[in-house]
């Protein structure tokens, strides 16, 4: 087994809204078992506090969503959606990410894990190269108002030619509170909140104009950017795949999580608003009992690449190092 991914200490944050309850707790499973981190912190609301402390993980610390500010919380964003655009349809989407960034002024680790509710870790992933370096796991996204309220918000513009935005993103606490800091100076007497609120777009607002993930990794690559490094090695390059749900619904189970570890992922996202097809999911479950049961009969255990190679080129995952 590889070894554990824990080169530097960091803690763990994970923000659930009510869609993705039943899927974090198998998240919080899988990342206390590959990743080990110091502290786990959920920022959920009050009333899924139950089902979390059901799990008796010893380093789970849970955060009222509602009172992580001071005098801001979800009925905040929302009511000013709702005079802005007569629409707060998108409040829990912003309020999240204004959670994961405040969370830094009360983390006690030097850097800290955000990691997606619906995204299960199938390995141990390493976050830090040999120089302690950031590694950064790049995308191909490029949607302009991000960028516009980045402008607005830091004066600071889009300075790589990739995205920040992926299922997970180290944190480094203090830049992250250097960051918080600049954003409160320029916002005055309101919260900084409703300052990245007031500079976006009012087209751009009901639907997607402002990420954590852009504005916190161009805000670093402005004023650290020795503190990063790309992900381009062979060691250090992620298999990763955000349609799940297309193969195995939206709550996988064990069987299913070990099938995709064997693809060679070290992690998948589950959306919820995917389609789902029942019978497919059923036909993907009859192969990987096909791929388990083959794998117990030593002379003909070499079909299960037919089986892989098969599943590999219907859901055009990426190719194994």
């Amino acid at each position: 087994m590889q070894a554990l991914a824990n080169n530097l200490h960091y803690d763990t944050v994970i923000c659930v809204g009510p869609q993705h309850i039943e899927i974090t707790k198998v998240v919080l499973n899988q990342v206390k078992r590959f990743f080990q981190p110091k502290q786990i912190y959920v920022i959920t609301n009050t009333s899924h506090f139950e089902t979390f402390q059901s799990l008796n993980l010893t380093n789970l610390l849970l955060i009222n969503e509602n009172e992580l500010f001071e005098q801001f919380n979800f009925q905040s964003v929302a009511d000013f959606l709702k005079q802005k655009i007569n629409n707060g349809d998108r409040a829990g989407w912003y309020f999240q990410q204004f959670l994961k960034m405040e969370i830094s002024k009360i983390i006690q680790s030097d850097y800290y894990l955000i990691w997606d509710a619906d995204t299960i870790p199938l390995k141990p992933i390493l976050f830090f190269d040999q120089d302690n370096n950031v590694l950064i796991h790049k995308s191909k996204e490029n949607h302009t108002p991000y960028f516009d309220t980045l402008q607005n918000i830091l004066g600071v513009e889009k300075s790589v030619d990739y995205s920040f935005i992926s299922e997970h993103f180290m944190v480094q606490t203090t830049l992250m509170r250097k960051m918080l800091f600049d954003l409160n100076k320029n916002a005055g007497d309101r919260s900084w909140p409703y300052y990245i609120l007031e500079n976006i777009s009012k087209k751009d607002l009901p639907f997607s104009g402002f990420s954590e993930y852009e504005t916190y990794g161009n805000f670093l690559n402005s004023i650290s950017p020795e503190s990063i490094k790309l992900r381009t090695t062979q060691l250090d390059l992620l298999n990763t795949y955000r349609n799940g749900s297309m193969m195995f619904g939206t709550l996988p189970n064990t069987k299913d999580l070990k099938f995709l570890e064997a693809l060679g992922l070290h992690y998948v996202t589950f959306e919820v608003w995917q389609d789902i097809n029942p019978e497919k999911i059923k036909a993907n479950r009859r192969r990987t009992h096909l791929f388990f049961l083959l794998k117990k009969i030593p002379f003909i255990r070499s079909l299960n690449k037919l089986v892989t190679k098969s599943f590999r080129k219907t859901y055009s995952l990426p190719p194994l190092p």
